[in-house]
């Protein structure tokens, strides 16, 4: 029910709510929250706030903690499904991992919490859900987080008074992140032999991954709408940061992706289409094909970032443009505000030495592959 379209009549009016709870409309245009109790044969009203200072969630919550009060027949207050949804709404948009997250809180959290009272839940009762990962410590530091998250917005919105679950971290070790793995650049060409006998496309994608410095999920993401002559465009929603990230292509990458879509004649929005739809390829590609390889364990798509910023660091390259070449915020908070480039003719000299290095690599390691040949063909071709 829409409360902002009720429209105000000559006469008082009253709108029910569920649970004994109504919204009293005055000819003033006064909307007031009542509860409305039968005590001693008498109907009485309570009234609980005004909308819209008052929100629905938070006069149910308000007029479930009123019938307690009184020692009324209990009602359902607000659960855990209401105040996840808030958290829903606050959220979407907001961080990168969002639909990722959704989906963690619905397995964890969801089966044994969607339908308790908020003030049911407790530590110990958390505590006992959360001992079931504890042989998954990122996972259930992830998940306490969450909870934390959606516990602390209800008591922010009124919904609760405190959240007892704010000190459960204290409880479980420290969580020690361990960084991704890669291998330095000149180990590459271990990665660029391994791609004989792979597909014509499966080359220039490895070769793009490790170009682009782009994040898995990036990288994959990519349309030919957001490419304009020789400037790749990522949108600010596709990015971890919410911002919108330039980067230069060199006209052997150019040629690399123009030519793979003319040999397979794909008709598809992204660069990198994958299947019978040609939706876009899966951001875990290429990281579980190197888990068949012989460099399991010693480099993931991830880690090819941690290369690229590595060789970077090697040839002295300024920290600050380095660091945008991998898209990440550097300076204070009043720094980014005044700094407004993307020093995006830097890198544009420093994109191509980097891509003259891999393809030097590539050509060393692949020659005499049929697959490999065809491409290196290409670049050569454009060249001249």
């Amino acid at each position: 029910m829409n409360l902002k379209k009720l429209k105000t009549k000559e006469k008082r009016y009253s709108v029910k709510l569920g649970e004994s709870l109504y919204l009293r409309v005055s000819p003033s245009g006064c909307k007031s929250f009542v509860l409305r109790y039968a005590h001693l044969g008498r109907v009485k009203d309570i009234t609980l706030g005004h909308y819209p200072d008052l929100t629905l969630l938070q006069a149910r919550q308000l007029a479930h903690l009123k019938r307690e009060e009184l020692k009324i027949k209990p009602s359902l207050g607000v659960t855990f499904r209401d105040a996840f949804k808030l958290w829903k709404d606050k959220k979407k948009g907001n961080i990168a991992s969002y639909h990722d997250e959704v989906k963690r809180i619905e397995q964890y959290l969801v089966p044994k919490l969607n339908n308790l009272e908020l003030e049911a839940i407790t530590a110990p009762l958390a505590l006992n859900l959360l001992l079931d990962l504890k042989d998954k410590l990122p996972t259930l530091k992830r998940v306490l987080m969450r909870l934390n998250e959606i516990l602390e917005l209800a008591v922010c919105a009124g919904l609760l008074s405190s959240n007892p679950c704010r000190k459960l971290s204290r409880v479980f070790a420290n969580h020690t992140p361990v960084n991704r793995p890669f291998i330095r650049a000149e180990r590459l060409s271990e990665l660029f032999t391994l791609l004989k006998g792979q597909e014509l496309w499966f080359h220039a994608y490895v070769l793009w991954c490790v170009y682009s410095m782009l994040r898995p999920i990036e990288a994959c993401s990519v349309k030919w709408s957001w490419i304009d002559n020789d400037v790749l465009t990522l949108p600010a929603f596709i990015m971890k940061k919410r911002r919108a990230h330039r980067v230069p292509l060199c006209s052997d990458v150019l040629t690399l992706i123009t030519y793979v879509r003319h040999v397979y004649k794909r008709k598809s929005q992204h660069v990198w289409p994958f299947g019978r739809y040609h939706k876009q390829i899966n951001k875990q590609h290429l990281s579980k094909w190197l888990c068949s390889t012989s460099l399991k364990g010693q480099l993931c798509h991830h880690g090819l970032r941690a290369t690229a910023r590595t060789w970077l660091k090697d040839n002295n390259v300024t920290h600050e443009i380095a660091e945008d070449c991998l898209a990440h915020l550097t300076g204070s908070t009043t720094e980014r505000a005044y700094l407004r480039g993307d020093y995006l003719e830097q890198r544009r000299e420093i994109m191509q030495q980097w891509w003259n290095y891999l393809f030097s690599l590539y050509c060393a390691s692949c020659a005499g592959d049929d697959v490999a040949d065809k491409l290196i063909k290409a670049v050569q071709d454009n060249r001249d």
